[in-house]
């Protein structure tokens, strides 16, 4: 076999030009460095401290590599990209300052990058606070430079002749384009700051006093900071409205010398009529037109605060990069989003756009909404003029709240239903107008329900669905690079469902958190004027410490949006534990409130169906008493009630007295009093608890019949769902749980308990034991074995037996009408298993399953995706089990097995898989070992997990590949052969040969490996050493008794192929210990 990721060791280099031309576009291709020419660079950035250029650096969305200076050009240069420019980043030598110093600079830069187009000049400078109201870390950018210090004197004074000097007139109409747009909303500064300097606090706002002191007030010389300045003589200012930076545009005085000396800055101020000043531009304008643009770190006088000058960088590098957004490319190279290689056309922009919204959506991305029943008639309205919801819309508050409303209650109290009620009034009476987005967490449901994840991209989908424009954050190199993956391993997907693929050149999204929240914090700061709200009910259905982060992130969004002027308003709503501090925000206490308690009685009056009028006032007063403000309480109480006085019993105002005030307790008191089909209700609350997903009504149906079929409780016949409706498959859902679950409203309806409490009360209050007596306390294992057995017995029914001999792999799909279990049953039954042997052995389990048989099905059920690029048709068992990671499982399958057995061709498809997937425990696991330590060395790390790596490979080719001696000695301890070839011809010695590691050649020559095995080629280790001039290996191949004659399959022995390759020390050695001249060989083919 040929190896498919090299050529033959003798080509002459023609394999070698594919390679070149396949990197190059895989660079493109997946996000690594590409080398640029230089006259694919248009932007020159120039800068004159290092703390400049560093905020400069921290604006490029991707890093180039360097590339060779002009001769005598002393710069050092960062090469980059933003947006659609590639830039040049230059700095100014360390300590040297002034305008002859940046025109060296600039002369030197624009020598070895002769095609830069546009000069920005961007730091720091001293504002002069005389002519505008300027504020520290504002941004200066200078419409024409003035150098103040060059001139003639004339009566002693130095009377400026400098020529006012413009930027070029293309960066001339940048400004005008990004000033019209600041015109309708507000600067990108602070959000550019936080996406882009965030993890950098020290270049973020200092908050430290911003002081203007009067002109004639000088500094104390030996003070370090103004602390101890009077503070009589700071100016007084108007107080401004937020901390953003604002943009000033106007002349800029630039000279060799510092500006210290107020009253020399008002002098030239108004001489010049220039608002900073600065040391650098003057000198890059005699050179060619640049703009500057400053970020401003004081005033010009003696009162210098070096505090602000990071951040004053860092301002003005924002604006910098803001700039470059609006500025037309001149660059033919430039790579456009996904460092794709394709035309950027505005087809191909909407293209993705789409692919990347359509990646957000998941299945039951609404469920829970929809499942959460509408409010009752007339209650929820108090809400809406509730003084703190009232208070969180009023815009003129926003800087008090931030936007946040949070509304906690007891469980059960009926804090969703109130979310859907006032989010539905929302949508209501702004639709078309505003975007009003919601997310309802479900523990209850599938991964994406309740995770965080899910959250950020229902939110994301909704919001930029609702305002289209906002999608061109997707447009954003910067903010989308390492978004898209083509990895080819497409079975990552079945390991993170925060992942979504879709058809796009065979690859997928990265939706990891941080992408999320980037995305949607960048498209909230383009919002403008427009509002947006949400609304995210149930936080503490998601992870504790997720939620935590989430609420914070949160907080800090809703402030940025608020300093400027966005209208983000987010209402959470939770339990009161676990309890989330905020800095800020309006919170309500459901059950607290007379309007929550007015809806409790509401309520109870429309549902209380009794006949006897004279007790229902009573009944009516005792259920609001004892209810403690819980909805859910209520709703059950008067279901119980309504049902008691049906059945005509007069003891009504007993059953209430001995109804428990508590949710909880209530719920144990329904399941102890009602005794009937409760095998039934055992199994329905496990397979609801413990299900590796939730399952759909058909399968739910058909899985608690498996399970009472197989203890003889139940009909021989699998059930017909063909003759089920809906309401049939409510009805059935109600009965089999005793009315504690329900059918979800979606596109595809799944059962779940009717509230979060209900899983409470059989977990955390030991409801789950209360009802299967013998369980004790290792739930998990018992429960998950009663639901593999439930998949067991489904597939080794009759019937289904009979199906499947009769039915070619192909066509065992469609029998899933037939049988709606079949699925779930074959892909989750060893899941259950695994879970289940952390306490019950499944050894004779693995040992009694048809498992040849549940691999045919799977393989027609799970189509592509579980074709496997390791081990196409010859999948095992073992494989399976350590592809999906199932550790206790492969014990328990290896247990008592000869080693002949185990450790054969299944071996190497199970360990690759593990590797491939990065299942550490399955690893240990498949070696028998109780550790992933061995001999000092931990064996789960370091190994690729690209699947190319073991294709064709043995375990030992593998390990001696790779260098992992603890790996040759492991297999070699655990009976491998040690010159099994591997399925291009080679052992692991010729394997160790080819890459050099003369380690693992001496270990495996220790273990007595045959020094004269031949490779595919007939090549000997020794032939092929010879042939790379790998002196060590030659004499350690010779010492250990290499056949110094041997030939490959062209007829060259070692000396030979030396000569050949010309490795004339190579050849020497091999003279030296024997080899025969080259003359001597009359018979060898022509060279």
């Amino acid at each position: 076999m040929k190896r498919g990721h090299s050529g033959s060791e003798d080509d002459d280099g023609a394999n070698s030009s594919r390679l070149v031309k396949h990197s190059k576009l895989s660079e493109l291709q997946s996000g690594e460095r590409a080398t640029h020419r230089k006259d694919e660079y248009d932007v020159a950035w120039l800068c004159a401290l290092h703390i400049e250029m560093g905020a400069a650096r921290a604006m490029l969305d991707e890093t180039h590599d360097p590339l060779p200076s002009m001769e005598n050009d002393t710069n050092s240069y960062v090469l980059g990209r933003i947006q659609t420019h590639n830039v040049v980043i230059a700095c100014l030598p360390n300590a040297e300052y002034g305008t002859n110093n940046a025109a060296h600079v600039a002369s030197n830069l624009k020598r070895t990058f002769p095609s830069i187009k546009y000069w920005l000049m961007v730091g720091i400078g001293g504002a002069n606070p005389s002519r505008q109201d300027i504020r520290l870390g504002d941004v200066v950018v200078g419409t024409k430079v003035m150098q103040y210090d060059l001139g003639k004197f004339a009566k002693g004074e130095l009377k400026t002749t400098a020529i006012p000097r413009s930027p070029d007139h293309s960066l001339g109409t940048a400004i005008s384009n990004l000033r019209s747009k600041h015109e309708l909303e507000p600067n990108q500064i602070p959000s550019i700051l936080q996406n882009k300097l965030g993890n950098h606090q020290h270049f973020l706002h200092p908050n430290l006093p911003d002081r203007l002191f009067h002109n004639s007030y000088e500094h104390d010389g030996e003070a370090s900071s103004c602390e101890d300045c009077d503070p009589s003589k700071i100016m007084p200012r108007r107080i401004r409205g937020s901390d953003i930076p604002q943009i000033h545009y106007g002349a800029i005085a630039s000279g060799n010398q510092v500006m210290k000396d107020a009253s020399i800055r008002d002098k030239v101020g108004s001489e010049l009529d220039v608002i900073c000043f600065e040391m650098e531009a003057a000198g890059i304008m005699c050179v060619l037109p640049c703009l500057p643009i400053r970020g401003i770190c004081d005033y010009a006088d003696s009162h210098k605060c070096k505090q602000w000058q990071r951040y004053a960088a860092a301002t003005a590098s924002a604006y910098a990069r803001e700039l470059l957004e609006v500025l037309p490319s001149s660059n033919a190279y430039t790579l456009v989003s996904f460092h794709s290689n394709i035309d950027h056309s505005k087809d191909l922009q909407q293209h993705r756009r789409k692919k990347f919204l359509g990646s957000l959506n998941f299945e039951q991305i609404e469920s829970q909404r929809l499942t959460i029943k509408e409010a009752h008639e007339k209650t929820c309205r108090w809400f809406l003029s509730h003084p703190s919801y009232k208070a969180w819309l009023d815009a003129s508050q926003l800087k008090q709240h931030h936007g946040l409303l949070w509304v906690c209650g007891k469980p059960g109290a009926g804090k969703s239903t109130l979310m859907k009620f006032v989010h539905s009034t929302l949508v209501t009476k702004h639709y078309g107008h505003q975007v009003i987005a919601s997310f309802f967490f479900n523990a209850r449901g599938e991964s994406l329900e309740k995770s965080v994840s899910g959250m950020y991209r229902s939110l994301l989908l909704q919001f930029l669905e609702g305002y289209p424009d906002l999608q061109q954050v997707l447009d954003d190199p910067g903010l989308m690079a390492n978004v898209w993956s083509q990895d080819p391993n497409p079975q990552v997907l079945l390991n993170h469902p925060e992942l979504m693929t879709f058809s796009f050149s065979q690859g997928y999204y990265r939706l990891s958190l941080d992408v999320l929240q980037n995305i949607f914090r960048a498209a909230i700061m383009k919002l403008g004027s427009r509002p947006f709200t949400c609304f995210i009910d149930a936080l503490d259905e998601c992870d504790e410490q997720q939620a935590v982060e989430m609420v914070y992130f949160f907080e800090a969004v809703t402030k940025q949006s608020t300093d400027i002027r966005v209208p983000l308003r987010i209402c959470f709503s939770s339990r009161h534990y676990p309890c989330i501090n905020t800095s800020w925000s309006i919170r309500v206490i459901l059950e607290a409130q007379p309007g929550h308690t007015n809806d409790l009685k509401d309520y109870t009056k429309s549902s209380l169906r009794i006949t006897n009028p004279r007790l229902v006032k009573q009944l009516q007063k005792d259920i609001i008493d004892k209810a403690a403000g819980v909805f859910l309480w209520v709703v059950l109480v008067v279901q119980i009630l309504n049902v008691e006085d049906r059945r005509g019993r007069p003891t009504l105002r007993k059953r209430l007295e001995e109804i428990p005030s508590g949710l909880t307790e209530l719920l144990r008191d329904l399941v102890v009093r009602d005794k009937d089909n409760i095998d039934e209700f055992v199994l329905s609350t496990l397979w609801i608890l413990f299900a590796n997903r939730p399952l759909r009504p058909n399968e739910y149906f058909h899985a608690l019949w498996s399970g009472l079929h197989s203890k003889g409780s139940a009909d021989t016949e699998i059930p017909d769902t063909s003759l089920y409706t809906d309401e049939t498959a409510t009805r059935y859902v109600t009965s089999s749980s005793k009315g504690l679950a329900e059918i979800t409203i979606s596109n595809t309806p799944t059962v779940q308990f009717i509230h979060e409490s209900v899983r409470d009360f059989l977990l955390k209050h030991n409801g789950l034991n209360i009802l299967w007596a013998e369980l004790g306390s290792e739930r998990e294992s018992p429960s998950h074995d009663r639901l593999k057995e439930c998949c067991e017995a489904y597939l080794k029914h009759a019937t289904f037996q009979e199906f499947i001999s009769e039915t070619k792999g192909e066509y065992i799909a469609q029998g899933l009408q037939r049988f709606p279990f079949l699925a779930y049953a074959s892909q989750n039954i060893l899941n259950h298993a695994e879970h289940a042997a952390k306490a019950i052995p499944q050894d004779t389990f693995l040992n009694g399953m048809k498992l040849t048989q549940l691999i045919r099905i799977l393989e027609s059920l799970n189509g592509d995706i579980y074709q496997h690029h390791l081990v196409k048709g010859r999948r095992n068992i073992l494989f399976i089990l350590a592809d999906k990671d199932y550790p206790k499982l492969i014990r328990a399958w290896i247990k008592d097995k000869p080693t002949s057995k185990v450790y054969g061709k299944q071996f190497r498809d199970a360990l690759f898989a593990a590797f491939d997937r990065n299942n550490k425990r399955s690893i240990v696991a498949l070696f028998g070992l109780s550790t992933r330590i061995y001999n000092g060395v931990d064996i789960t790390a370091g190994f690729a997990t690209r699947h190319e790596m073991y294709i064709g490979l043995t375990p030992l080719t593998w390990a001696a590949k790779d260098g992992r001696a603890e790996y040759i000695e492991l297999l070699l301890e655990k009976g491998f052969d040690i010159d099994v070839k591997d399925d291009y011809g080679d052992t692991a010695l010729s394997e160790a040969s080819r890459m050099g590691h003369e380690g693992i050649v001496r270990l495996l020559l220790e273990k007595k490996a045959d020094v004269n095995s031949t490779s595919e080629d007939g090549s000997t280790p020794l032939i092929s050493a010879s042939m790379r001039g790998q002196d060590s290996l030659v004499k350690l191949f010779i010492e250990n008794g290499a056949d110094l004659h041997a030939t490959n399959d062209k007829g060259f022995t070692a000396l030979i192929q030396a000569l050949r390759f010309g490795h004339e020390e190579t050849a020497k050695l091999l003279r030296e210990n024997g080899a025969v001249e080259i003359a001597q060989l009359t018979t060898a083919p022509h060279l």
